[in-house]
């Protein structure tokens, strides 16, 4: 090897004290400023971590974390900086001893490999670092979609579960249909309540609290449109009122509804 290139590999090592660990691919070291991703990895995220959308990796991001602390407690690992990611973190390739980290992670079955290749031909970490863990290894680790790093090299995976989708996509034309038939049905209570009060038609009106009811059921639009259009209620400020509350509840629920789309 020549003398810039020993330079270099010199400089892109690195002694690792203290190691501490937030999940199961993360290391943090006592004398290198900044958060580290372990190569070739990918471990359970934390609760809250994983973002809408993205197909994270099964398993117990808890037993994940503490595996690897268990790796690494009291002692000093030997790391080479490979990488860095998006999010300008460092991506390191770390030893303990003659066990290399990321593989003992993939053997324990507490991470999947990902992003890059890894030689794992060397002594497992099992017995000589973690003897008191035993974790059954899955056989079918999650893919995911979106990872955090930008993806380099992927081993085969199973398919993804499944998300919760929320309401179906083939129920929006029955939910559709139905709000236009309410709205026009609003309407034509509206139409033929205001005909009745100007034919002075007092026995025959509909009650305030039947047009107020189809609005709730969801015609409200209609309702709204009605009052402008035919100038009917407009001048009762107590009606206006319930309609009102009632347009706001549903402009509410109409948001949770969405927000819980796009979460789940």
């Amino acid at each position: 090897m020549s003398l810039p290139l020993i330079a270099l590999a010199a400089a892109a090592s690195f002694a690792c004290e203290s190691p501490s660990h937030h999940d199961g691919d993360n290391l943090r070291c006592a004398n290198v400023p900044g958060s580290m991703r372990l190569q070739g990895i990918d471990a359970p995220e934390m609760p809250g971590a994983c973002r809408p959308g993205r197909r994270c990796v099964d398993g117990d991001p808890f037993a994940a974390r503490d595996y690897l602390r268990g790796l690494t407690a009291g002692k000093t690992l030997q790391c080479v900086q490979e990488d860095t990611d998006s999010y300008d973190r460092r991506i390191v390739n770390c030893t303990a001893g003659t066990v290399n980290i990321s593989c003992a992670m993939i053997e324990s079955g507490h991470a999947v490999p990902r992003y890059a290749p890894l030689d794992c031909s060397g002594p497992s970490a099992a017995p000589e670092i973690a003897p008191d863990v035993t974790v059954a290894s899955p056989t079918n680790p999650m893919p995911q979609s979106a990872p955090e790093p930008p993806p380099v090299i992927v081993p085969a995976d199973t398919p993804a579960r499944a998300g919760n989708s929320g309401l179906s996509i083939g129920m929006a034309p029955v939910v559709l249909l139905g709000l236009l038939l309410v709205n026009l049905i609003t309407w034509a209570l509206f139409a033929i309540d205001k005909r009745r009060a100007q034919a002075f038609r007092s026995r025959e009106r509909i009650a305030e609290s039947t047009l107020l009811g189809w609005a709730l059921v969801g015609g409200s639009p209609a309702a709204w449109f009605a009052i402008n259009r035919l100038r009917h209620k407009s001048a009762k400020d107590s009606f206006k009122q319930s309609l009102l509350l009632i347009s706001g509840l549903q402009i509410g629920a109409l948001i949770g509804l969405l927000y819980w789309q796009i979460s789940g």
